[in-house]
Formats: structure tokens, sequence, C-alpha cells
């Protein structure tokens, strides 16, 4: 029988594990919420509640934490030589920043990512949309994940930035090396080295444009960039370059992950198939149901600003805390019948 003293969970074995990797993070929420891995090298936090008192800073915890996940005791120069872009980079991220200048650059941010530009990005998702259905029609048999899943948000991507569609190729390896190099904490030179380069290749793509953007503005997300002020104050390249890395990640690897999950999920679950085609305008809340059902977003790191317990650990300034969205979204305390695709559930 596992005991808290005994079970672990290991974060390297996540991808071979499969949906068995989520039988483990219950296994660990029932029985020991905050629980520190030796196979990880963090604490691994598992309960709705806590995950939830987490995001809304009821606990000393910091965003400030890649550089330190990624280069762990690394020296700074050693960083700096070895991997310059990623060094500097980093910290420009808006998803890296504690207040107050996680605040100020996300009122920036907000300017850019405006309804208007949003709203300019529709005639283009239906006409994408419609192009990769015919696609779909046309072939008896296909790979949804590459085929469909990552060109969508890929299109829509370079689209709303104002980049050409011959980078969408690009793209996978780009958010493919991004996820498995940062924010994990089992990273290696090799993944630090991917890192590095598609971040290089990314900025090479991206500076001209922006350059580009400050006498020649087009209708795109890198003239709202360049053009964002608050109270006088505006983007540094570097800031918005770092607002561009993190949008290419999250934006297109997350995305047509959460499509090719979801399709899986539906496919064995014809009623629920069934009644999403029946009720469309419930469509907002079946993706909600489906996004914590499959479990995409599995966690966020964070790391301890200063000492203090929680569930009667002491954890200590400078550890690692991972966040688990996935156990925490399957909490029975918060969910009636957690295992269970139900899109009639009320996720508010």
């Amino acid at each position: 029988m596992n005991t808290a003293a005994t079970f672990d969970v290991d974060f390297s074995q996540a991808g071979a594990l499969g949906n068995a990797f989520l039988d483990e993070l219950n296994q660990l929420r029932e029985m020991d919420p905050v629980h520190w891995s030796d196979a990880s090298g963090c604490w691994i936090v598992t309960r709705h509640q806590d995950v939830l008192n987490a995001f809304q800073d009821k606990y000393p915890l910091s965003l400030d934490r890649l550089p330190l996940i990624a280069f762990k005791d690394m020296p700074l120069e050693e960083r700096a030589a070895k991997y310059p872009n990623l060094n500097h980079y980093l910290n420009n991220w808006i998803i890296n920043l504690d207040p107050p200048s996680h605040t100020r650059l996300r009122k920036l941010l907000m300017q850019a990512f405006s309804k208007k530009v949003v709203e300019a990005q529709r005639p283009f998702v239906k006409r994408r949309v419609a192009e990769l259905m015919d696609v779909l029609r046309q072939k008896a048999e296909i790979e949804f994940n590459e085929e469909i899943a990552r060109k969508l948000p890929g299109s829509v991507i370079l689209d709303m930035i104002g980049l050409s569609q011959d980078n969408l190729p690009r793209l996978k390896g780009w958010a493919n090396a991004f996820v498995e190099g940062i924010g994990v904490p089992f990273v290696t030179p090799e993944l630090l080295q991917r890192v590095e380069r598609a971040m290089t290749e990314i900025n090479e793509v991206l500076m001209p444009e922006l350059e580009s953007r400050k006498t020649a503005p087009q209708k795109d997300l890198l003239t709202a960039l360049v053009q964002a002020t608050d109270a006088g104050d505006t983007m540094s390249v570097e800031e918005m370059l770092g607002a561009l890395h993190v949008l290419i990640v999250a934006g297109h690897d997350s995305t047509a992950n959460t499509l090719t999950l979801s399709l899986a999920a539906l496919t064995q679950h014809p009623d629920a198939w069934q009644y999403m085609y029946e009720h469309p305008e419930k469509m907002l809340d079946s993706c909600l149901e489906l996004m914590r059902y499959i479990a995409m977003s599995a966690a966020q790191p964070r790391i301890v600003a200063e000492d203090f317990e929680w569930h009667g650990k002491k954890l200590c300034r400078g550890d690692v805390v991972f966040l688990m969205m996935a156990a925490g979204n399957r909490d029975p305390r918060q969910y009636a019948n957690p295992e269970t695709l139900d899109l009639t559930r009320n996720n508010d």
C-alpha cells in the first residue's frame, strides 16, 4: 500500500505515463496535498483550493522563477556565455514578473491586445477554418494534430502578429523547444541549447519586423505593440519580444494540443459529441469542461519568496513549487464525479 512517505511523482516520466500521470496525481492529492518530491526536486501542490489560493496570492510565492528553474545553480557568467538570449529575455516575459513590473507590462499589453485587434482576426479565422474543413472532407483519414490542430492556431497567430505564413512549419519546433526546456525541473544542457537556438531564430524574424513598424505601421499586433502607451510609458524592444515569445509558445502549442486531446475525448464519449452538436449555444461551457477534463494545462511553477508553513510542511525561500491544475481540476472536494466528462457541469 502506498503512503506519503513512499509514494512520489516523477515529472520526467509524465509523457511516457500519459493519462496514468493523472492517476498518480490523484493518489498524491489524497495522501499528501503539499508534497516534497525527491524525484522531481520540488514541492507538488494538488488540491483545488490550495492551487486557487496560490493563484490569488494568498501565499508568499513568486512568479520570478523561470531563470532559477532553467539554470538552477549555474553561475550568472556561465548562463550569459552559453545561453545569452535565453538568459536575457526570460526576465522580460510577463509570466516571469511580479508586481509592480507585472502590473505595468500587463497594462501596456492590454493596450496592444485590444478588442479591436482581436476582432480584426475574425474574418481570417473563419476563412482558415473553412480551408481546413475542406481538407478534412477530401481525406478519408488524416493526422489531425499536424494537419489541423497545429495549422489553425499557428496560422492565426502569424496573421495576428503580422508575419508571413511561410513561418508556419517553424512554429512547432520553436514551441516544442520552449515547452521542453523551460519551467520543468529536469532540464539538460541539450534542452537549453534548443531553447537558445529557437529564441535566436524567433528574434531574427521579429526584430526587423518590429523596426519596420516604427516607420511603416500596419494593421497587426506588431504595430499595436510598438504604439502601445500608458501615461507616456512604452514597451522596450526586449519587452515586446518577450511578449511575442510567450504568444508563440502558449498560443500555438497549448491550443493545438487542446484541440487534439478534446477531439480524442469526444470520440470516446459520443454522448458528449452529440450534446455539443445539439447545443451550440453551450459551446463555451462545453469547452471549459473539455479543458478541465483533458488537463492540457497541467501545472504552473512558482518560487517560495519567504519561508512559510503549508499543510504542516515548511517551505523555504528559493524552493520550487508546482501548482498542479490538472490535479486540482479533478479534486472531488470541488467537482462531483471529477473523472467524468460532463458538458452540463458548471465550471464557473
